[in-house]
């Protein structure tokens, strides 16, 4: 496996990237889904649900993306050695 060596572009991919989540979370949580999930349509309170059930699969897969990724390098690492 190869290593990703660290360059400005990268760190700024990923810092541009980790706000962008950071800020869709917090509008989600905080000002669609409560006033989707509390309304009274049916067709709002599904849509309020579904994109939580989305946002919470997307939270998922990358919280094991990431550390997938770090306990790969730190085997290959210590084979290396």
């Amino acid at each position: 496996m190869t290593r990703i060596t660290p360059t400005s572009l990268l760190l700024f991919k990923t810092l541009c990237l980790t706000l962008v989540y950071i800020s869709i979370t917090i509008a989600w949580l905080f000002f669609a889904a409560p006033s989707l999930i509390s309304s009274s349509s049916t067709i709002e309170v599904v849509a309020g649900l579904f994109g939580t059930a989305c946002w919470l699969i997307v939270s998922t897969c990358l919280y094991f993306k990431i550390t997938h990724k770090t306990s790969q390098l730190a085997k290959s690492s210590e084979k290396t050695q």
